[in-house]
């Protein structure tokens, strides 16, 4: 029985709240989760309101699937598959992965870039959703 308990907890601790986030200075407000998605799997490429929109991935495969599959409810796999399609039939690249330190030098740069993070690195960046 502790020995669940202590499983239990663990997982609770790794559980962390991801925000998908833009530079202090852009023009991007706010985000819905219908957005995210169009912007993600690259059915769009700007917002509702008209902003253009460049999309980053972070190179970390823990933060990248526990973000799809809390934001869409998908897998790294079934992200990866979806992905390859679109590569495959001409209708879609993939974000750019970047590193925590590389994805916020570039989303303090770009005012149109958006990439998420653990709310805890985003400080002093535009939290447009939480998660």
């Amino acid at each position: 029985m502790i020995t669940l308990i202590a499983l239990l907890m663990s997982g609770m601790a790794q559980a962390r709240e991801l925000v998908v986030v833009s530079g202090a200075d852009s023009a991007l407000v706010q985000l819905s989760r219908e957005e995210l998605q169009k912007l993600y799997f690259g059915q769009s490429s700007a917002t509702a309101e008209g902003h253009s929109v460049v999309v980053y991935d972070l190179d970390s495969t823990e933060y990248r699937a526990e973000f799809y599959l809390t934001a869409f409810s998908m897998s790294l796999i079934q992200m990866r598959a979806y992905r390859a399609k679109q590569v495959f039939t001409g209708r879609g690249r993939p974000p750019r992965q970047l590193g925590v330190d590389d994805l916020i030098a570039r989303l303090q740069q770009d005012g149109g870039a958006i990439g998420y993070l653990p709310v805890e690195l985003a400080e002093g960046l535009t939290i447009l959703h939480r998660f």
